[in-house]
């Protein structure tokens, strides 16, 4: 990985701001083929800015993506956890339960 600080002066030159000249960045290299690269250098060209710029923004929104699923999930989960409280009243608490069951299966083991 090659961690690069790039000239804030070229952001002014080129008249994009919020482009990879005004921060550090960490180098990679991808594979793309024909059509995908043709298509960024056309999305590119049409809004002012670079390929780079269109990738660094497409795994943005990937990671946010991704980071509101995990949200929804954790928000799903906690739902149903909260519905399903005090479902089986007849059993015993937490910890109490668990070393029940635990002293019942040594106790079967035992006897085989």
């Amino acid at each position: 990985m090659c961690r690069a600080p790039l000239a804030a002066p070229a952001a002014a030159v080129s008249g994009r701001e919020n482009d990879v000249s005004s921060y550090i960045v960490n180098r990679t290299q991808i594979y793309l083929d024909d059509e995908q690269t043709a298509r960024l250098d056309e999305r590119a060209a049409a809004e002012g800015t670079s390929r780079s710029m269109l990738i660094r923004r497409a795994v943005d929104i990937y990671l946010s993506q991704e980071d509101q699923d995990a949200a929804v999930w954790r928000e799903q989960w906690q739902r149903a956890l909260e519905g399903t409280a005090g479902a089986a009243p007849y059993l015993e608490q937490g910890e109490e339960y668990v070393e029940d069951l635990r002293r019942k299966d040594a106790e079967r083991l035992g006897r085989l």
